[in-house]
């Protein structure tokens, strides 16, 4: 009895948590996983190896400062996430990113996709 509570309980949190953009039919995403700043930028911690960002040349350790021109600084990580970077797959989105050690920002302009993956 127990353990069907615990499992409904965590279904539904996973249900409620996901966000806007996992309600669209077809959801994708750019492949990045970011961990957020004090000041609301966002690092890039890691990459899905193959996504769209992989792909273009981002890299750990880059900088998010803006999604489609609006500045990440004194924005909410979550949603820059859930309404900015995630949408529908096939759906363009800009970001710019700064790269340690470089003074001048790149702008990549990536198309949403979507993602599988790896089991651990």
């Amino acid at each position: 009895m127990i353990r069907k509570l615990f499992t409904a309980g965590i279904l539904c949190l996973t249900v409620i948590g996901v966000g806007h953009a996992a309600d669209l039919k077809n959801f994708g995403g750019i492949g990045i996983d970011g961990i957020p700043w004090a000041d609301g930028r966002i690092a890039v911690r890691q990459l899905v190896a193959g996504g769209p960002a992989h792909l273009a040349g981002i890299k750990p350790g880059d900088i998010i400062t803006h999604i489609d021109g609006k500045q990440t600084k004194g924005s909410d990580f979550r949603q820059m996430v859930d309404y900015r970077l995630r949408g529908e797959a096939g759906t363009k989105v800009q970001i710019n990113i700064l790269r340690p050690g470089e003074k001048k920002p790149r702008v990549f302009i990536l198309t949403r996709r979507q993602l599988v993956l790896p089991h651990k």
